[in-house]
């Protein structure tokens, strides 16, 4: 959500160090949210990953209060990463000091998802100094849905047995290839990832009752009478990468599927997603993604021929990409940072020839 408010904020009585007489005096900070964020008069409230606030200032110290006990973020100082910052339970507020004197622009970004508990931001403060008027969202957007590929799960690890510590700590969205892409063509973005969850059926077969198409209306993955419904988000391009938890593992005898009847509902639930896609972004280029899955590569001809059907049925604003040379040695055979690039380079590249931002 791109929405520009001036945001209370809400941080009377903090201190520098352990000075309470040196607590900056409460002002009000005009904040850009980014992303599919709940934004109140005076907090922020988001699941999904990648969710952006931003602002600006003129002085050397900023500080934020954050309630988050799921999630990391990055707070980021002029586009470089300044802190990151882990979860914790309560609410704490994280300064960043020591900052040149001037101008700044403060970018905290939500590293990871966390679909049954929202964190919240609940205001900015500096000490000393003064605010300076948000930055205009970008024209370019671009949005990604997908699983746990698109939601950078486990970026950071360079190895496949991990426990569930280790997997968090290492999921950065930042370095995913959803991140770089839209950065390389200085778009804003909102990436709607959900892990372990497919177009139709679950990894390994799990919460059978519900899929990726259940949350992606949900502006709160927890809440589903919320509605992502963004003012001023009209995508130029949606990449869509969903099929991985469909199709790699074995389906067991307790489901309801058969491998025929899950291809045919995957059929059935991509032709639904676009259409959903076109209704809230009319004539965006969509882009479908697709890589080899062990042990019958499920995915990447079933990706063609839909996309195809698709182009000869009339919707020319839709493609196909494949990732290759993939080495997953990130956690649960995730992608890796080099993976990452990779992808982000074959995308950049499927846009380039497209001509989309040309």
């Amino acid at each position: 959500m791109h929405k520009t408010l001036l945001a209370l904020a809400m941080l009377g009585g903090l201190a520098h160090a352990a000075d309470p007489a040196s607590a900056p005096a409460l002002k009000h900070a005009q904040v850009q949210s980014s992303g599919r964020v709940e934004a109140g008069k005076d907090s922020w409230r988001a699941t999904w990953p990648g969710t952006v606030l931003t602002t600006r200032f003129d002085g050397s110290a900023i500080g934020f209060k954050i309630d988050d006990g799921m999630n990391s973020y990055v707070a980021e100082i002029d586009g470089k990463p300044a802190k990151t910052i882990m979860p914790a339970r309560g609410e704490r507020t994280i300064w960043l000091r020591d900052l040149p004197a001037g101008a700044h622009t403060l970018q905290l970004i939500k590293r990871t998802e966390s679909p049954e508990v929202p964190g919240t931001v609940s205001g900015f403060a500096l000490d000393g100094g003064h605010w300076l008027p948000a930055p205009a969202p970008a024209r370019r957007q671009i949005e990604f849905i997908g699983d746990s590929w698109t939601a950078a799960l486990a970026s950071l690890s360079d190895v496949r047995e991990c426990s569930w510590d280790k997997v968090r700590d290492t999921t950065d969205i930042t370095q995913g290839f959803a991140v770089q892409v839209a950065r390389h063509y200085g778009a804003d973005w909102q990436i709607n990832a959900m892990s372990g969850m497919g177009m139709n059926r679950n990894w390994d077969g799990n919460l059978p009752d519900r899929n990726y198409r259940t949350f992606y209306p949900r502006l709160l993955q927890n809440d589903a009478a919320s509605k992502a419904a963004v003012p001023g988000w009209k995508p130029q391009v949606v990449v869509i990468g969903l099929g991985t938890n469909d199709f790699s593992a074995a389906i067991k005898g307790s489901e309801k599927w058969t491998r025929d009847s899950l291809t045919a509902a995957y059929k059935t639930g991509f032709k639904e997603l676009v259409a959903s896609v076109r209704q809230r972004y009319g004539d965006a280029q969509i882009i479908a993604t697709a890589h080899y899955l062990w042990p019958d590569d499920a995915l990447r001809p079933l990706i063609k021929q839909l996309v195809d059907e698709a182009r000869a049925a009339g919707d020319s604003r839709i493609s196909g990409v494949e990732y290759n040379d993939l080495k997953l040695t990130a956690c649960q055979w995730h992608p890796d940072l080099n993976d990452h690039r990779n992808m982000a380079a074959t995308l950049e590249e499927a846009i380039d020839g497209l001509k989309i931002y040309n």
